[in-house]
């Protein structure tokens, strides 16, 4: 059985779900919530050496790291998700790392400060969100110009780097980021936002949180 261990907030956590739902895989849902602590007991860093989600186990394999998780899944179930083709491989890895190292980083600024810094009552640094929209304005339009020439991230096949971009992409509203600008990019993620593997987690992110505040909110 495979035990995932996360919390619903986490848009890494969320990139292991799609893959999960992507490839019909059964698993026990552990909810673990940093912002509780229940990160830092020893069960937990035994799992994960970090102490961040998401983590899993499965068949004796304990893993972290969002993305190392979805190409075990993938590589292991021989998923043409994640191409056995080297060629065809590289270039997923290669969009992966773009979407990670980058869009992310990006836009987890402008995520952090507008939406979990006023909610655990940390200091906002509008100095930060600055500079993370103007990387997203350097980064989105590399995404357009390759979804307006590919139907996928990487190429003509849905892969582990749509799965990467679409997590990625679901605090935009909530972070006051607007893709309006980037059509195809835009008209990627409504498909891919229809499809069973995220609707199985979720109608809309967005919601889902402002839900989840506002029940927080009313205790």
């Amino acid at each position: 059985m495979i035990k995932l261990y996360g919390m619903g907030l986490s848009f890494n956590v969320s990139k292991v779900r799609y893959c999960l739902n992507y490839l019909n895989l059964k698993y026990d849902w552990v909810q673990t919530n940093p912002i509780a602590g229940e990160n830092k007991s020893p069960e937990f860093t035994s799992i994960s050496p970090t102490g961040k989600i998401p983590a899993i186990e499965i068949d004796g394999l304990k893993l972290f790291e969002s993305n190392a998780i979805n190409r075990y899944l993938a590589a292991t179930n021989n998923s043409p998700i994640y191409p056995q083709d080297a060629k065809k491989r590289a270039l997923v890895e290669a969009w992966m790392d773009y979407v990670a190292i980058h869009v992310a980083h990006a836009l987890g600024r402008v995520l952090f400060n507008r939406v979990f810094a006023p909610m655990t009552g940390q200091t906002v640094d509008q100095e930060s969100i600055k500079v993370g929209l103007e990387f997203l304005d350097k980064y989105f339009p590399i995404l357009e110009k390759q979804l307006s020439q590919n139907p996928y991230l990487a190429g003509k096949e849905f892969t582990l780097a749509d799965i990467n971009l679409l997590s990625v992409l679901d605090p935009c509203e909530l972070s006051q980021i607007s893709i309006d600008r980037y059509p195809s990019l835009k008209k990627w993620r409504n498909n891919l936002k229809a499809q069973p593997f995220y609707q199985k987690c979720y109608k809309d992110y967005s919601q889902f949180v402002q839900d989840a505040m506002s029940t927080k909110a009313g205790k």
